[in-house]
């Protein structure tokens, strides 16, 4: 499943389980840095306007790596206050938005990999108990969504580098078989699979097996 589907999934989920006038998902990048927002709304007014308040955003996930929780509202902003003065001022006031709940998604390691934000006008209240504890269940459920997405992805732009039978020996590394075990495999003379291995290892960027294997699994 690529990410771009399981985004639009995660949306539409997200938004029927927890109301929201908005709904946007968005990755987060090794630098801690927000991008590539998907939204479920109409309203398209913030996709301009965001850019010039994203690095001062009180729920930008720089201020929430070291967090062991990863679910968050409202009051439960980020950075300095002044700052967050600025962001509500100038962008959330400015979008009619009142009320945030901000659910991190993260990888294998516990760094955070990706976001959903919720956002209400005032009309619609802020976020309820109840509400933050389904995000909490939720949480472990869309991170492991994101992941299989990214793994997903990552195999198969490696994959396309690949001949067929450059997929079959790596096919067989997957299950961990030295090179003996894969001539037997695939009734291939040894010298032709070392070379098969040596190609799987330029085309990846790798050195090694393991580094093929971690690129594979890499989210």
């Amino acid at each position: 499943m690529k990410v771009e589907t399981i985004k639009q999934q995660l949306l539409t989920a997200s938004k029927a389980l927890v109301p929201a006038e908005r709904v946007c998902i968005y990755a987060v990048d090794t630098d801690m840095s927000p991008y590539d927002h998907m939204t479920d709304g109409q309203d398209r007014r913030w996709v301009q306007i965001y850019p010039q308040f994203r690095d001062i955003d009180p729920f930008h996930p720089r201020y929430f790596a070291q967090n062991p929780n990863s679910v968050f509202c409202t009051n439960d902003a980020g950075g300095p206050a002044k700052h967050r003065d600025t962001f509500i001022k100038g962008f959330r006031q400015a979008m009619g938005i009142s009320y945030k709940a901000e659910v991190f998604l993260r990888d294998r390691h516990d760094r955070i990999c990706a976001g959903i934000r919720f956002s209400r006008p005032h009309h619609m209240g802020d976020f309820q108990e109840k509400e933050i504890a389904t995000l909490n269940l939720l949480q472990p459920i869309f991170s492991n969504a994101w992941r299989s997405a990214l793994m997903e992805t990552n195999e198969q732009s490696v994959i396309e580098l690949l001949t067929d039978r450059e997929k079959e020996v790596l096919q067989c590394m997957q299950k961990g078989l030295p090179n003996k075990l894969i001539c037997r495999e695939l009734n291939v003379a040894l010298p032709t699979i070392k070379n098969h291995v040596k190609n799987i290892l330029r085309k990846t960027g790798t050195t090694n097996r393991s580094e093929v294997i971690a690129r594979l699994h890499a989210a």
